[in-house]
Parts: structure tokens; sequence; C-alpha cells
């Protein structure tokens, strides 16, 4: 799997709006730790799905 640093930076940017949104309409308030984890576990699946759709990943899959 070849790293592709657009997609992960596109993928960078769409985890941190989901935070965003996240910390401001989130009832009850997220904990500073689970805003961070998913913020975090965001990025690796939006990179995945950005890297499976669009780039050269593949997923296993005959």
């Amino acid at each position: 799997m070849l790293f592709e640093i657009g997609y992960f930076l596109l993928a960078v940017v769409i985890s941190i709006g989901v935070g965003v949104l996240l910390y401001l309409w989130q009832r009850p308030k997220l904990s500073m730790h689970y805003l961070v984890l998913t913020v975090a576990g965001a990025v690796f699946a939006i990179y995945y799905i950005l890297h499976v759709v669009f780039g050269s990943g593949r997923t296993g899959w005959p």
C-alpha cells in the first residue's frame, strides 16, 4: 500500500471538521480524550476509504 499524502491531508481536514461539529453540537459534550480518539479514528477510516476508492489501494477482494 502506497502512502498518498494528498489523500491523507484531505482525510485530516475532513476529520478535523467532524471533530469541530462534534465539539459544537454534541449533547452531552464528549470529553476531550474521546473527541481526540474520534478524530484520530476518523482520519484512519477516511484515509482508507479515499485510498481504496480513488487511489491505488486494494481491499484484498478479487
